[in-house]
């Protein structure tokens, strides 16, 4: 390239940034069709334009030879990409991070730009070969190199460059390698029989899943599960798209955890807060590999509805799906499994019942009780408030916890164990398969309860809220200190909205408690009582996105719901009846009368689970 002439360098370098610019205006329009923030286009863009003449500095006598309006064009490009002002954006989160300069080294771009010089200096004696490069009649299958979609082509373009087979932990694997708008496609082909009803899985690429074993996704798992399935049978295809993160890209995916970890989002929700669609994955390339591959159907090996409309969007015969449902391994897992479920409609079990889930305490009616929970809380009205359930273990005479005298002359609550192991395991499934996690400020004080889900593959820990019309709720609880399974959303305190300001010292509490992380919720205050209005309290947590909750006591919680009848705030009650007698306590019992619905009980261990609708 050093020897090239002044003119055959300019053609080259103009043919180039033509080449590159119509890159750029594919990444307008695909930014365009999928709503991307303006920095995310400019900057994709500015990258083209840069590539098209960053890759060919070294030759310094052919950017002098380069049109003015090029070298300007070149200018303004690398002057952008270093601007201080976006490194310091970058530093800040959450925002998706804005690309940097070109790197300076030989790359996968580099050999496509000197094929340009190539063909632009051998009098176009140079076609392509679907193996590699022909020149004057002689095939180099062994160097096949990368091509540049042509000037003028469409913004969505695909094209085959090799194929070969590697051995593999599976065996052989035949694959067949694609370059689109969209970066590098790869098929792994095992095998497409007639033609019809192929398997398929279309993967996206998930370097954190499949490299580095995160336990926030089941990306790897379902790759893995796959190449198996379709080793097996010796039939199948899979496709590996470069769309990392659903499309955002793997730095502003790392957003998008920071943003879930800190601030306890689920996915659709962390990349919503950065600015970027749920969703912007791009199959519309698709229906030109199937035929290129020989398919003329498939069976897609997807939960996701998503994808199934998208490939028959893009031309693609879709005869059915194959369900490709993998176990959670952790509570981090299923919590993004049932994101996937609830908010983007993934065709999957409850978590309570997905393969695996069901520990053998709980076999039999327990099983059976929490399916149907999981069941009524998906079935239950967004309008109506969150679906509650009432839930706490008593001794056969009626109490819920212990008590003593203290030297004052006072009696004083204290915990007491009452239920057994395998009723424990079904109170940590009944936390799992809610949103939240409710008690009394009185419970706090005297338990100093975690609230958290503690069995595993029970579920996540739900987010904690604490009834505390007074912000009595001391600042170093273990509620404010310690995180849940899988990562929570932070305690939410219930309290009363104070009449003219509040004094200093409620304020004060009130400030201590938001620096240990809690969230105040002010509510109106009940008549006669002065404490949390209940009807009030549910109406704030459903504008909070609860959709479900689990109540668990105190005593004065339970009686307070259950004089609640006329209103309705509780659907379910289970009441688990430990095989203990304390002859004294804080008794649960109430003088409301509540009307229960389908009653039903079963022995679990050594207890009784009563179980009832409102």
């Amino acid at each position: 390239a050093l020897h090239l002439s002044q003119d055959a360098a300019k053609n080259s370098c103009t043919a180039l940034l033509d080449a590159e610019l119509g890159a750029g205006r594919s990444h307008l329009a695909f930014a365009r069709r999928h709503r991307s923030p303006f920095g995310l286009i400019e900057f994709s863009v500015v990258q083209s334009c840069a590539r098209a003449l960053v890759g060919l500095s070294r030759l310094n006598s052919t950017m002098r030879s380069l049109p003015t309006v090029a070298t300007s064009a070149w200018q303004r490009a690398v002057a952008s990409s270093r601007q201080p002002t976006l490194r310091a954006e970058a530093r800040l989160l959450p925002r998706p991070l804005a690309p940097g300069p070109a790197p300076q080294r030989r790359c996968q771009g580099d050999d496509a730009r000197a094929h340009a010089i190539l063909h632009a200096t051998v009098g176009g004696k140079v076609r392509q070969h679907s193996t590699g490069i022909v020149v004057d009649g002689t095939s180099r299958h062994a160097s096949p190199i990368c091509e540049l979609p042509p000037q003028g082509s469409e913004a969505n373009w695909v094209r085959r460059v090799a194929s070969t087979t590697i051995p593999t932990s599976f065996g052989p694997l035949h694959m067949v390698a694609f370059q689109s708008h969209m970066g590098d496609i790869l098929a792994v082909v095992n095998g497409i029989g007639d033609g019809h009803s192929v398997p398929v899985r279309v993967h996206d690429a998930c370097l954190t899943g499949e490299v580095f074993g995160s336990l926030k996704c089941d990306c790897g798992q379902q790759l893995q599960l796959a190449l198996a399935m379709q080793v097996k049978t010796k039939l199948g295809v899979v496709i590996y798209m470069p769309q990392e993160g659903r499309g955002i890209g793997l730095a502003n995916k790392i957003a998008a955890y920071y943003m879930q970890e800190e601030h306890g989002m689920d996915t659709v929700d962390a990349n919503l807060a950065l600015g970027l669609p749920a969703e912007m994955r791009d199959y519309s390339v698709l229906g030109r590999v199937m035929e290129e591959l020989g398919v003329r159907s498939l069976l897609l090996m997807t939960n996701n509805p998503f994808k199934v409309k998208e490939l028959r969007a893009a031309g693609v015969l879709v005869a059915g799906t194959l369900p490709l449902v993998v176990a959670p391994v952790a509570a981090s897992t299923q919590k993004y499994l049932e994101t996937k479920r609830k908010r983007m409609q993934h065709d999957l079990p409850p978590a309570s019942c997905a393969p695996g889930a069901c520990p053998a305490a709980l076999e039999g009616p327990a099983w059976d009780l929490l399916c149907s929970l999981r069941s009524e809380i998906e079935a239950h009205s967004r309008s109506a408030g969150p679906f509650t359930v009432l839930s706490f273990a008593t001794s056969l005479d009626g109490f819920i916890a212990d008590s003593r005298t203290t030297p004052g002359g006072e009696q004083e609550q204290c915990p007491v164990a009452l239920s057994g192991e395998e009723s424990m395991t079904l109170t940590h499934h009944l936390r799992g398969a809610v949103d939240a996690i409710l008690v009394g400020v009185g419970t706090v004080l005297a338990d100093d309860p975690l609230l958290s889900v503690r069995r595993e593959g029970a579920g996540s820990s739900p987010q904690p809220i604490v009834l505390d019309s007074h912000l009595r709720l001391p600042p170093e609880a273990r509620l404010l200190r310690s995180e849940g399974s899988g990562g929570r959303a932070p305690t939410v305190v219930l309290c009363v909205r104070p009449e003219d300001g509040g004094d200093a010292e409620r304020e004060a509490r009130a400030a201590a408690l938001r620096s240990a992380g809690a969230v105040l919720v002010e509510c109106r205050a009940e008549e006669g009582t002065g404490r949390v209005c209940l009807e009030d309290a549910w109406r704030q947590l459903e504008q909070l996105g609860v959709r479900s909750l689990m109540v668990e006591g105190g005593a004065e919680v339970i009686a307070a719901l259950l004089r609640k009848r006329d209103t309705k705030l509780v659907d379910r009650l289970v009441v688990t009846q430990a095989s203990a007698i304390l002859g004294r306590g804080v008794s649960w019992a109430s003088q409301s009368r509540p009307s229960l619905l389908e009653a039903h009980g079963f022995a679990l261990g050594r207890d009784m689970i009563l179980a009832a609708k409102f």
